[in-house]
Parts: C-alpha cells; structure tokens; sequence
C-alpha cells in the first residue's frame, strides 16, 4: 500500500497542474491600476470611458518619479471608493517615448496631469496639491454635475454676481444643441457657471419665444457689461464654443493664486490693475477701456488682482496699499508703472501707454527724471514672473524660466 502511494503523486500533481493550466487560461489578466496610454490605444481609452485623468511623465525627471507611486496610490483608492458603474481609468503618458501624443496635448513641463471627460479635455490642466487625497478629491469631483437646472427666473436670483454664467432654454432633451451644452459646460464649469431650463417658453420673457436660446450673464459686480444672447447656430459645435470661450475666458481676467501659475505660463506680459478688494468701480471701468481701446494692441495678458492679496508687487514697485489703485506693465521681468490711475480716462491715453512698450522705448521714457517730484520712474523687477511654473515643482522643457 506504501509502495503504491509513493507511485500516485506524479499522477495526481500532473492532473492538478493540467486544472491550473487551464484556469489560467481561462482567467482574465488583471489590469493595472495606471494604465499605460500610448498612440495606438489613447483614443479607445477616451472613448470607453467618462472620466480619464492622465500623468504625462518623463522617467529622467524627478518629480515625475515622486509623482508616480502617489498616483499609483491615487487609482487603487478611486478603485475602492467608486462605484463599479463608473467608468474611471488613470492613465500615464511616457513622453520621451510618445513624443507625438506629448506635442499633441501640447506638454510643456513634467508632470503634467490633465482630465479628459467623455473624450474632451477640460480646459485647465490640474495644478493642486500632489497628494492622494487631493488627486481622488479632483478626480471625485467629475462627477458633480457642472449644470444647476431651473423652472422659473425667480431662480436665477441664485446666480452669482461675481461669477459669470450662461443659462440654457430647451424644449426638449432630445435636440442636438442640448447635448453640446451639456458637453461645453463640463469643459469651461471652471470659468462658467451654467443654467439650464427644459420646458416651454415662458409668456413673460421675450428670448424665450425662440428655442433653444443660450444667454451669456456676464459678472455684474465687476463690470458694465449686461446680458447677450447667442445668435449663431447652436448646432455648429465649434461655432458655439468659440463664442462661450470668448464670453467665460474674457479680455480681462481676475487673478489669484489659484490661477496666475497657468496665466504667468503662457509668457506673455501682463497689463494689470492692482485694486483694493471692495473697489469695484475701479475694476469696472479699467475693463471698459481695456476693452475699448485696447483689443488689437497685441500680445498682452490684461488682468486684475486684489492690491492687498499681491501686496508685495505693490510694494516693489515703492507704493503702498494707500496708492492703490495701481496700474502696471509686468514684462515678466522688469515692472513699468503707469504714470497716474486717472489718466486711463483720457482717451487713448492707457492705449499709448502701451503702445509705447510694445514700441520698447518705454524703459526709456520712464528713466526720464520727474521734474513734479524729482524722482526717476525706474522699472523694477518683475514678481510675477516667481508665480509661474516653478523650477522647483515641474521639469520645464526648453527652459529653466520664463
């Protein structure tokens, strides 16, 4: 009997190891919890998937690779946390190796970390804080839907006047032009606030009589500007978006520090009103002359700040918050301070101001000795040129600074 156990096992061994063969045959691979997006399966991924929060990385570059295992991390937590129904996939982009997926979202510095929801980009890039709470909070807060929906214009009573907001008046579900609402609002939620109304026209507003019809509420605490309805043709989805770009993206913006790194980014000198925090009618009126005078006039970033908030420009520029309202060229190196806030309101004359930068004779004219005070107007370091990207925080490609 001993004999003929010690002669079975290599039987038995060779049947289970046959059932496990099989089994794993059978058995689906499990996936990463950071899928490896190249060329060839990007597109698919956007497409199979609501959310998609990508990591767009370098292996050489080391804030790449201390992203990597909190983002790692990230993705098993969402995977946990979520519901199985919701379609979320983190995704890491290899940009030395996928240098045409890397041009064509435009990467300029590693890590970049960028959400595509239902196939589209939202317009800001995610620039908060690179922990795992922060990055499930971002990704959770997807889900939030950007619309509040309305039944009648007492409602609107809700809107903020600080912020802008474009309100939707619809039939029906099933028109075209709702789904692209739906979609643009997701994309510009950050710069927009959106509305929206499903049901008949209403007797007592008169826009509504033609439907669907879109109205752009602008931010009246801090401009002249009053409502505008859009004209074009709501199916043309680029037409649309170009026109809601231009409302919720406006020639002016206000800054702070959630958003000056991604406008200091783009390079270009700023035109900026600084303003003591409850003084609206200063930044009212510069907004209405920025965009009198001052739309052609090339190549500028013109922006508002809280004077008190940047306080520090303020004072390199040897002013104080009693000075305030202050208006400066910021070359994103050298500060030309404009003579006067009170000269904006003769005509042409802030357009001259910058005419005359763009001209670069403005160095020159503002180390001509003031005979009122005896002082020379000399330009002073640049400070917001120290907001942007920081050496510190991204791998910066073809530049170590702005």
């Amino acid at each position: 009997m001993f004999l003929t156990l010690l002669l079975m096992p290599p039987l038995f061994l060779m049947a289970q190891t046959e059932s496990l063969t099989v089994s794993s045959l059978n058995s689906s691979p499990i996936e990463p919890h950071v899928l490896q997006i190249t060329k060839s399966n990007f597109n698919i991924t956007l497409q199979a998937n609501d959310v998609v929060f990508i990591n767009f990385y370098a292996d050489w570059c080391h804030f790449s690779a201390r992203l990597a295992p909190i983002f790692e991390t990230a993705a098993i937590r969402l995977a946990e946390d979520l519901p199985k129904s919701a379609k979320v996939r983190l995704g890491r982009v290899d940009c030395m190796s996928e240098v045409e997926l890397s041009n064509l979202c435009a990467i300029t510095k590693f890590p970049t970390l960028r959400i595509f929801y239902r196939g589209h980009p939202l317009r800001r890039e995610y620039r908060g804080k690179r922990s795992v709470e922060a990055l499930v909070e971002y990704v959770k807060k997807q889900f939030q839907f950007a619309i509040k929906r309305f039944n009648d214009m007492e409602q609107l009573e809700m809107i903020n006047v600080k912020r802008r907001s474009v309100i939707g008046f619809f039939d029906n579900r099933k028109k075209p032009e709702f789904a692209i609402f739906e979609q643009l609002a997701e994309r510009y939620k950050h710069d927009c606030d959106f509305y929206q109304r499903v049901g008949p026209k209403l007797d007592n507003v008169s826009y509504t009589q033609r439907m669907p019809t879109i109205v752009y509420r602008p931010d009246t605490a801090r401009t002249h500007a009053t409502d505008e309805l859009f004209l074009g043709d709501m199916t043309n989805k680029s037409v649309f978006e170009a026109w809601l770009l231009k409302k919720c993206v406006p020639l002016v913006r206000e800054v702070d520090f959630g958003n000056v790194e991604e406008i200091i980014e783009q390079g270009l000198p700023l035109l900026v009103l600084f303003h003591m925090p409850n003084d609206m009618s200063s930044v009212k009126d510069f907004k209405s002359i920025v965009e009198m005078q001052l739309t052609d006039c090339g190549q500028f970033n013109f922006v508002t700040v809280d004077g008190l908030k940047f306080e520090h420009s303020v004072h390199h520029m040897g002013k104080t918050h009693r000075d305030l309202p202050i208006i400066a060229i910021d070359s994103l190196k050298l500060m030309y301070p404009y003579p006067h806030f009170r000269d904006m309101y003769i005509p042409g004359h802030l357009k001259q101001f910058v005419d005359t930068f763009n001209s670069q004779h403005l160095n020159l004219q503002l180390n001509i000795t003031n005979t009122t005070n005896n002082e020379n107007k000399k330009p002073s370091n640049s400070t917001f040129r120290y907001l942007g990207p920081s050496k510190y925080r991204y791998t910066l490609i073809g530049h170590d600074e702005l």
